[in-house]
């Protein structure tokens, strides 16, 4: 089924039809001075009316999926519900009001709030500090790599230019270590999906700067031998940065502080439920021990500050509430259960969709398109997913698996929901050997139909054209 394809809100303004009409004030009746709205340039400042402006965002968020509406399974990206909770204390006038340059008397309260969410981090995470400033993800990933760079220079050593990132890592390391000035190799993983000592062996110098390492690694797979990866690096006075954008499958299990990192990023949206894309605002902490910590940027002579002020204490305060709401217990439940959906869906879906590694998961299970009837690939059962509800998971990454299909469903997911997503891609399976033809047009149910997609990364042209007038 089509609808009519929503039109830009441009297109619903009209020089000849004015958002509304302007009381114009009768001397002898109005007592109000309203001389301000008599301009005659009035009608510019609005050309669409209001239930027009209304109706026209109304259905463009209805064209939308969200966390609210049901399962969210982008892989890797841990699309979890945000308990309400949170947001309630967020919202508090005592906590959503402050302002950097309050005075500190003022500000007491949340900055005790930060030190104590820092504690509570590094708990976590086994590190012997925090910064609190990064702004995102990524942003904590390229401070940890521009304070790696200083640790190295501090010594010396300005050839140490090289970072080593594993196949299995996430998209943005090699691009934080290129931008800091560091050359990226890659480092292949082992037939079983982890990177093991002897694939790294042959990539070590006194070159090497660093590994950017994520654990467990986008198959969702336990690097087994990070231990031994990060005694090889220390020998060669070479740093381990671990990728926390997986935490959500660890928590209470194991530090990597303790395992030889030496400093790893948080994802808040992640694991600690703020929200979650949009344009932010984001929070990216990082946690760091301690031979590092001359070159934080809140340090004396560190790299400098990343971020005005004290960071982004919207996300701070809801990400301490999940905290202490949750206790050292709940969060270890909390992976628990993240590993447990994930394993009941990779059971019920191996014999639904092919699976590339045998090797034990935890958080997220890939997928793949190998081997599937009738030319059907990955995009077509994801876009054929929309059809039945779903968001589609992570489509084509990690990039080393071909036709990958990566899902992460988390911990917030009930067992009906699994069992209403397993009965939605058992009946897209079925299509592919009875009904191929609906796969590959779809989605049907979108108010946009499917793109041909060789067209556009071949022959991209983004103008606009003006809406055939409605019938």
């Amino acid at each position: 089924m089509r609808t009519i394809p929503e039109r830009p809100i441009f297109e619903l303004c009209r020089k000849d039809k004015p958002g509304f009409r302007v009381h114009t004030p009768d001397p002898e009746l109005d007592n109000v001075e309203l001389g301000f709205l008599e301009r005659e340039d009035i009608g510019a400042m609005s050309q669409a009316t209001e239930i027009d402006v209304i109706r026209h965002y109304t259905r463009l968020s209805k064209f939308n999926y969200d966390i609210d509406r049901g399962l969210y399974p982008l892989g890797s990206c841990t699309m979890k519900h945000n308990p309400r909770v949170n947001e309630a204390i967020a919202a508090d006038p005592h906590w959503r009001d402050p302002h950097p340059l309050w005075p500190e008397e003022f500000t007491a309260g949340h900055r005790a709030i930060m030190e104590e969410l820092a504690e509570d981090l590094a708990e976590i995470s086994g590190f012997d500090h925090m910064s609190l400033l990064p702004a995102a993800g990524a942003h904590g990933e390229l401070t940890a790599v521009f304070m790696i760079r200083a640790y190295h220079l501090a010594k010396g050593r300005d050839d140490k230019r090289v970072f080593l990132i594993p196949d299995s890592a996430h998209g943005t390391n090699p691009a934080s270590a290129a931008m800091a000035g560091f050359k990226c190799k890659e480092v292949a993983s082992g037939p079983d999906g982890y990177l093991r000592l002897e694939d790294l062996e042959p990539h070590l110098s006194d070159e090497v700067a660093a590994i950017m390492i994520t654990n467990p690694n986008t198959l969702g797979i336990y690097e087994r031998e990070f231990e031994k990866i990060a005694k090889a690096m220390h020998d060669h006075d070479a740093l381990v940065y671990m990728d926390g954008a997986n935490l959500n499958a660890f928590m209470g299990v194991f530090q990597p502080g303790r395992i030889g990192a030496d400093v790893m990023h948080f994802n808040l949206h992640k694991t600690f439920t703020t929200p979650h894309g949009g344009g932010g605002p984001g929070s990216g902490p990082i946690g760091f021990n301690k031979a590092l910590a001359p070159y934080a940027p809140e340090a004396e002579d560190g790299i400098g500050p990343v971020k005005a002020y004290e960071g982004q204490w919207g996300m701070f305060i809801r990400a301490w509430s999940y905290i202490r709401t949750l206790g050292g217990t709940g969060l270890r439940e909390v992976s628990e259960e993240a590993v447990l959906n994930a394993n009941y869906l990779r059971a019920r879906l191996q014999d639904v969709l092919p699976l590339p590694f045998d090797t034990p998961t935890l958080h997220e299970v890939v997928f793949n398109d190998k081997d599937l009837p009738n030319d059907i690939q990955t995009g077509d059962v994801a876009k054929r997913l929309i059809d039945y509800g779903f968001h589609p998971p992570t489509v084509y990454f990690p990039i080393h698996v071909k036709g990958a299909l990566m899902i992460e469903p988390t911990e917030t997911e009930t067992i009906e929901e699994l069992d209403r997503f397993v009965a939605a891609m058992t009946a897209i399976r079925r299509e592919a050997d009875e009904d191929p033809e609906r796969l590959k047009l779809a989605p049907h149910t979108t108010p946009v139909s499917r793109v041909d997609e060789v067209l556009a990364a071949r022959s991209l042209d983004l103008r606009w054209l003006p809406s055939p007038e409605l019938a």
